[in-house]
C-alpha cells in the first residue's frame, strides 16, 4: 500500500510540474499541449499500472488539465484528446501489470488464483443451494460448464456433499468421503470429497481422484500378502501344527505341518468346522474319546493324545490359546506340539535308569558278599597264619614257615584287594553331598595318616593348598593313593615328594611330584586301568586299584588326572578339580 501511495504522489508532482509548464509558457498549440501532459500521464500509468478504467481516469484527467490552455477554435479537439489520453494510460498500465505478472510468475511466485487453476484436483467453489460459482480448469476439463451440484453428482452423493457442506460452513473444514462425479460422456468417476469453508455462504469443494489411492492401496495390500506370505513360510517349516479358528470354531488358516500330522491336505480344513474338518482322521486317534476332546469348541491346555496311521505312531500335546486381536476376537490357536521324539527319550531314560537301579541292586549284593562273605575267611586266614607262626613256628623247618608267610600275605593282600574294589565300586553309585574342603587341612591329615611309610622321605608342599567343593573323604583317599604310590616306587636314597597347585581358568591343577623310578610314556594312560599293574616281580606290593581309584574320584567332580614321567629321574601326577565341582550322576 505504501509502495503504491508512494508512485500516486510521483504521478502528482509530474503533473504538476507539467500544469506550471502549461502555466509559464501558455501555447496554443494542441501538439504542444498534447506533448507537455503526455510525459505525466504516461509516467503515471506506468508506475500505478493501471487498467481500463484507470486508463479512462488518467485520459479524463489529462483533458481537463488541457481544457483550459485550448482556444475556442480547438475545443472540438478536447474529446478526441481524451480518448487519446485514455487509451495510451490504459495501453501503458496493462503491458506494465502483464510485465509484472510474468516476472512474478518466473519468479515461482503464484498467486491463489493460479494455484486454484493449477491444482490437479477438480475444484469448486460453490454456494450453500448448491449453485457453483467458480470451477478450476481441472474441473472445466472433465466436466465442462457446471452452474449447479445436481448437474455432476449422483441424487444419492449429492445429499451427502450437501452435509459435508453443511459440516463445513459449522466446523470450517470436512469431508474425505468418497462420492462420485458425473463426467463428460456420462461416466462415472470415483472421488474423494474435502470441503473448506470460504465465508458463511460458500464453501470450497476439492474432488481427488481416487484412482492414486487405489494404485497405493493396492501397492499396500501386495506388500502385506508379500509378508504374510513370508510368516506363512516360516510356521510352515515349523515341527509343530497351527490351526487358527475363528469365532464360530471354523478353520480360517492352517499351516502344512497339520496336514503332515493328521495325514490330510490342509486346503481341505479351510472354512470348515473343526470337528467336520477332521472328521476323515478320526480312524488314526488311539484313545478312546481323544478324537472328541480335540475337536471340541473349547480351550486346551496341554492335553496329549496319539495319532497311528500310515505306518507310523505319533504323540502330540494340544496347547489352545485365545485370539485377543479386534479382527478375531473369539476365536482361538489350536498348537499341536511333536512330543513323539522326547516321550522315546523318556521311556528309553526309564529302561535305562531302570537297568541302573538294578545294576546298583547287583553291586550293593556283591558289595555285601565281598564285605561278610569273601573278607572274614581271608581275614581268619591271615590269623591262623599268624597263630601258626607265632605258637609253632619252631616245629617247622625254615619251607614250612616260608609257606606260612606267604599265606599270611596272600591272605592280607587279598583283604586289601577287596577293600579297594569296594572303594572303587562306591565312587559315583549315591550323589555324595559338596561341602567346603581346605585341602590344606585334608593333606595334613593324609601326611599323619602315612608316617609309617614317610620315615626318611622328604616332603615339600610349596604353597598353602586352596579350598575346594568336593567330598573330604574323596579327597583324602586322593591324595593317600598318589602320596603312598610316589614314596612306594622309589629307589632313590633320598626320597622326595612334592605337593603343589596352580589355579587356572575354572578350576585348579594340582601336581605330585617324585624322584622315584618313573614310569614309560607307552605306560602312561594303561596306568589308570584296573589291576594294571606295572612290576610283578615282588619289589613293589600292590593291588593295581590305587590309580583307577584317584581317576575315578577326578572325573566324579568333572576333572581330569594324567602322569608325565622320564624313566629313573620320577613322575608328576597331575589332577584338575574345578572351581564349582558337580558331582556326576549316580552310576
Amino acid at each position: 500500500m505504501a509502495k503504491r501511495l508512494r508512485r500516486l504522489g510521483v504521478g502528482l508532482i509530474l503533473y504538476s510540474l507539467g500544469f506550471l509548464l502549461l502555466l509559464a509558457y501558455r501555447p496554443h498549440s494542441p501538439g504542444w499541449i498534447f506533448a507537455l501532459l503526455s510525459l505525466p500521464l504516461a509516467t503515471s500509468s506506468f508506475l500505478l499500472e493501471v487498467g481500463p478504467l484507470g486508463g479512462i481516469g488518467l485520459g479524463l484527467l489529462t483533458a481537463l488539465l488541457a481544457g483550459p490552455f485550448l482556444g475556442f477554435v480547438h475545443l472540438p479537439w478536447l474529446l478526441p484528446l481524451a480518448i487519446f489520453y485514455a487509451a495510451i494510460g490504459t495501453a501503458i498500465g496493462l503491458a506494465k501489470r502483464e510485465h509484472h505478472r510474468q516476472r512474478a510468475a518466473r519468479r515461482g511466485d503464484l498467486s491463489l488464483e493460479e494455484l486454484f487453476h493449477r491444482s490437479a484436483n477438480l475444484v469448486l467453489i460453490a454456494e450453500l443451494e448448491g449453485k457453483v460459482v467458480r470451477s478450476n480448469n481441472r474441473a472445466k476439463e472433465l466436466l465442462g460448464k457446471v452452474a449447479e451440484l445436481g448437474e455432476v453428482l449422483q441424487p444419492e452423493d449429492l445429499k451427502r456433499v450437501r452435509e459435508e457442506m453443511e459440516r463445513a460452513i459449522a466446523r470450517g473444514e470436512a469431508g474425505e468421503v468418497q462420492v462420485r462425479l458425473i463426467v463428460q460422456g456420462n461416466e462415472s468417476l470415483p472421488v474423494e470429497l474435502k470441503a473448506v469453508r470460504l465465508d458463511r455462504e460458500r464453501v470450497a469443494l476439492e474432488f481427488k481422484e481416487v484412482g492414486e489411492l487405489l494404485e497405493l492401496k493396492r501397492r499396500l495390500h501386495e506388500a502385506e500378502a508379500r509378508y504374510r506370505y513370508l510368516i506363512e513360510d516360516a510356521i510352515d517349516t515349523l515341527n509343530s501344527g497351527i490351526i487358527l479358528l475363528d469365532r464360530h470354531g471354523r478353520v480360517f488358516w492352517a499351516n502344512e505341518t497339520v496336514g503332515r500330522f493328521f495325514y490330510i491336505d490342509r486346503d481341505e480344513l479351510i472354512g470348515k468346522e473343526l470337528k467336520r474338518a477332521l472328521a476323515p482322521c478320526e480312524p488314526f486317534f488311539v484313545e478312546p474319546g481323544s478324537f472328541d476332546r480335540v475337536t471340541s469348541p473349547r480351550l486346551e491346555r496341554g492335553f496329549t493324545f496319539t495319532l497311528r496311521g500310515r505306518g507310523e505312531e505319533r504323540i502330540l500335546e494340544l496347547v489352545s490359546i485365545p485370539v485377543e486381536t479386534e479382527k478375531y476376537k473369539g476365536g482361538w490357536i489350536n498348537h499341536y506340539i511333536d512330543l513323539t521324539e522326547v516321550k522315546r527319550l523318556e521311556a528309553s531314560l526309564r529302561e535305562k535308569t531302570k537297568s541302573l537301579e538294578e545294576s546298583n541292586k547287583r553291586l550293593e549284593e556283591f558289595n555285601h558278599v565281598v564285605n561278610h562273605e569273601l573278607k572274614g575267611p581271608a581275614r581268619r586266614m591271615e590269623a591262623f597264619a599268624q597263630i601258626l607262626l607265632e605258637e609253632h613256628g619252631d616245629r617247622l623247618d625254615e619251607e614250612g614257615r616260608d609257606y606260612l608267610v606267604r599265606i599270611k600275605n596272600q591272605a592280607l593282600r587279598m583283604t586289601r584287594l577287596m577293600d579297594d574294589l569296594l572303594t572303587l565300586a562306591s565312587i559315583g553309585v549315591k550323589k555324595e553331598p559338596l561341602e567346603e574342603v581346605p585341602l590344606d587341612q585334608v593333606l595334613r591329615e593324609t601326611l599323619e595318616g602315612l608316617d609309617y611309610m614317610l620315615q626318611g622321605v622328604e616332603v615339600k608342599v610349596h604353597e598353602p593348598l586352596p579350598t575346594v567343593l568336593a567330598n573330604r573323604t574323596r579327597m583324602g583317599e586322593l591324595f593317600t593313593n598318589l602320596i603312598s604310590n610316589a614314596v612306594k616306587y622309589n629307589d632313590k636314597s633320598e626320597k622326595l615328594v612334592e605337593i603343589g597347585w596352580e589355579e587356572g581358568d575354572g578350576f585348579f591343577r594340582f601336581h605330585v611330584r617324585d624322584n622315584g623310578i618313573g614310569i614309560e610314556k607307552q605306560y602312561w594312560d594303561k596306568i589308570f586301568n584296573l589291576f594294571e599293574v606295572l612290576h610283578r616281580n615282588g619289589d613293589y606290593e600292590s593291588t593295581g586299584a590305587g590309580l583307577s581309584i584317584c581317576k575315578r574320584i577326578v572325573e566324579n567332580y568333572g576333572g581330569e588326572i594324567w602322569v608325565e614321567s622320564e624313566p629313573g629321574k620320577g613322575s608328576t601326577f597331575y589332577f584338575t578339580i574345578p572351581k564349582r565341582a558337580k558331582v556326576g550322576e549316580p552310576r
